[in-house]
C-alpha cells in the first residue's frame, strides 16, 4: 500500500487552479468544459474540487469515463461522468462508497499488473484507484479503493485497503479474502457481495474476516414442495419495508421493522395484490420470507401470480411460526393445538406455509409439517361397520388437539337381548392404535324386533392423531379389533 501511495505522490502533481467561480464549487484542477460547468452550478456553493481529486479514464472496455470528488466541510461526493458522442454526461452521483471526513483525495487511473504491500500482485483491466489521506495525517494513506470497469461499463470494487485495520481485502462478487501485514492470508469469507460503485457502501464494509462470515451468505436452494423462487437482481441501494404478507395489514416482524436491502441477494416466490414473496438475507444465520411492493421489481423482472390452495387447516399440536424455515427457525408467534383461523397455503420441504387470522393483525409464515393436518379444527366424520351379524354405525365430532364425542347406534338380532348373548356391551376409543381410557356402556332403545344400543364415548386426544378407532367390547369375547370403526384425520 505504501508503494502505491508514494507512487501517486511522485506522479501527481496539482494543476494551476482555475479562476473560482463565486456560486459554484471551488474548482482546483483542470476539468473538461462540460465537468467545469457541471460543478459551476449553485449546487455546488461551498464545495472543493481538490488538486487531484478528479481523472479520466478514455477508451476502457465499457467506453470513456470520468470522476471527481467534490468535498464540504467533511462530506465527500464521488461524481461520474459518461463520454457520449464527445461530451461528458453526468450519470454517477455516490457518497457512500467513500470516506466521510476531512482530507485529501487523489484519484487515478491504473491498468495491468498492481503490486499489493500484503497480497502480492494482482492483474487488472482499466482501474479507478482512490486513494485518502486523513487531515491530521498526510503521511500515510487513511483508506484506498480499486474499481475496475467491465465490458458493460460498471465500476465494481476490487480492493479495499484499511491502514488502521489490515493491509488489503481483495473483493469478488461472491468471496471476500483478507491479507494480514506479514503478506499470510487471513482467510476468506464467501457469500454474496454488492460490489457495483454505485451501490457499494464503505460503512458496511466488513472491514475483519470475522465481520464478513458473519455477514456474508449465499441465496439457499429451496427444498421440494410447491413453493418455488428465483433470483432477481434488484436496483442497489435501495430499502424496502417487508411484511409477513401481502399488505400493510399483515405482521411486519423485526418489532415491526423488518426491512430488505436490495444490496444483497433475494429470491423472488412470486406476486399477490401488489406485493411479491421473497426470501432475503439478515445474516449469515439468518433470512427472511416475506412480502414488499411489486414496484421494487426491476422494469426488466416478470414474475408469475402466486397459486395458494387457502384451504383450512388444523394446528394437531402446539408449535411454533417463523418467518426463516431454512435457517434460524426464529419464531414469529406460537400455535395452539386446535387454534381456529389457520390456513394452509402450501409447502416447502418438512413445513407447511400458512396464514393465521382472527384476532389481531394477520400473519403468514410456516410451521412443521408434523403439527399441522389439512381439514377444520372441528370436523363431522361418519363411519359404519357391518359382518351381516349386526350394524354399527357411528358418527364422531373431532377438535383436533382436544377431544372426540363419537356415537355408535348398534343394529343386531333379538336374541342379542337374551341372557349370555356375545352381545355388544361398550366402545373403546383407539388414537393411533393406542388405546385411549374412554369406555362405554350402552343404552337399549328397542327390544321389539331387534336389539338397538346406542353407545356414546367421549375422550381427549393426542394433538399428533392420525387416525381415530372405535372398538365394541362384546360381552362374553371382549374386544373385536376386526371390527373396529375408523376414522382417518389426516388428508383432505
Amino acid at each position: 500500500m505504501k508503494r502505491i501511495i508514494s507512487l501517486l505522490l511522485i506522479l501527481l502533481t496539482a494543476a494551476a487552479a482555475l479562476p473560482v467561480l463565486a456560486e459554484g464549487a471551488s474548482i482546483q484542477c483542470a476539468l473538461p468544459a462540460e465537468i467545469h460547468q457541471f460543478f459551476s452550478s449553485s449546487d455546488f456553493s461551498g464545495y472543493t474540487v481538490g488538486a487531484n481529486a478528479f481523472v479520466a479514464i478514455e477508451n476502457t472496455v465499457g467506453g470513456s469515463y470520468a470522476f471527481a470528488v467534490a468535498q464540504k466541510g467533511g462530506h465527500n461526493v464521488l461524481y461520474g461522468f459518461e463520454k457520449q458522442n464527445g461530451k461528458w454526461i453526468y450519470w454517477l452521483r455516490t457518497d457512500n462508497c467513500l470516506p466521510q471526513d476531512k482530507g485529501t483525495f487523489f484519484l487515478t487511473h491504473a491498468s495491468g499488473s498492481i503490486e499489493f504491500a500484503s497480497a502480492g500482485s494482482y492483474t487488472f483491466g482499466d482501474v479507478l484507484d482512490i486513494t485518502y489521506f486523513r487531515e491530521e495525517d498526510m503521511e500515510q494513506a487513511d483508506t484506498c479503493l480499486i474499481f475496475e470497469v467491465n465490458k458493460n461499463g460498471q465500476w465494481n470494487v476490487r480492493a479495499v485497503l484499511f491502514n488502521s485495520v489490515w493491509d488489503e481485502a481483495i473483493v469478488t462478487n461472491d468471496s471476500i479474502s483478507y491479507w494480514l501485514n506479514e503478506g499470510a492470508v487471513h482467510g476468506t469469507a464467501y457469500g454474496v457481495v454488492e460490489t457495483n460503485m454505485r451501490y457499494f457502501s464503505l460503512s458496511a464494509f466488513p472491514r475483519t474476516l470475522k465481520a464478513a462470515r458473519d455477514k456474508l451468505s449465499n441465496p439457499p436452494s429451496i427444498p421440494s414442495g410447491t413453493l418455488k423462487a428465483e433470483k432477481i437482481k434488484f436496483t442497489g441501494g435501495q430499502k424496502f419495508e417487508v411484511y409477513s404478507g401481502p399488505g400493510r395489514e399483515y405482521v411486519r416482524g423485526a418489532g415491526g421493522k423488518a426491512s430488505v436491502s436490495t444490496n444483497d441477494w433475494i429470491q423472488v416466490f412470486g406476486s399477490e395484490n401488489g406485493y411479491i414473496m421473497i426470501q432475503y438475507n439478515i445474516n449469515s444465520t439468518q433470512m427472511r420470507i416475506g412480502y414488499i411492493s411489486q414496484s421494487a421489481l426491476p422494469r426488466s423482472a416478470s414474475v408469475s401470480p402466486l397459486r395458494f390452495e387457502f384451504q383450512e387447516a388444523t394446528v394437531t399440536t402446539g408449535t411454533f411460526l417463523t418467518d426463516d424455515p431454512l435457517n434460524s427457525k426464529t419464531a414469529l408467534s406460537t400455535l395452539a393445538a386446535g387454534q381456529a383461523g389457520v390456513y394452509w397455503l402450501a409447502t416447502m420441504g418438512d413445513w407447511v406455509y400458512v396464514e393465521v387470522s382472527g384476532a389481531g393483525q394477520p400473519v403468514r409464515g410456516f410451521v412443521p409439517a408434523s403439527a399441522i393436518q389439512r381439514g377444520a379444527a372441528r370436523r363431522t366424520l361418519n363411519g359404519d361397520y357391518q359382518n351381516g351379524e349386526y350394524t354399527a354405525r357411528a358418527t364422531a365430532e373431532v377438535t383436533f388437539g382436544a377431544n372426540v364425542e363419537a356415537a355408535i347406534t348398534v343394529t343386531a338380532p333379538l336374541a342379542w337381548s337374551a341372557a349370555g348373548a356375545d352381545a355388544i356391551t361398550g366402545y373403546r376409543l383407539y388414537a393411533n392404535n393406542t388405546p385411549l381410557s374412554a369406555l362405554s356402556a350402552g343404552q337399549q332403545l328397542t327390544a321389539s324386533d331387534a336389539w338397538v344400543s346406542v353407545f356414546t364415548v367421549s375422550s381427549t386426544i393426542p394433538g399428533n392423531t392420525a387416525v381415530l378407532g372405535v372398538c365394541p367390547v362384546h360381552a362374553n369375547t371382549g374386544l373385536h379389533a376386526e371390527e373396529m370403526i375408523v376414522f382417518p384425520l389426516s388428508g383432505n
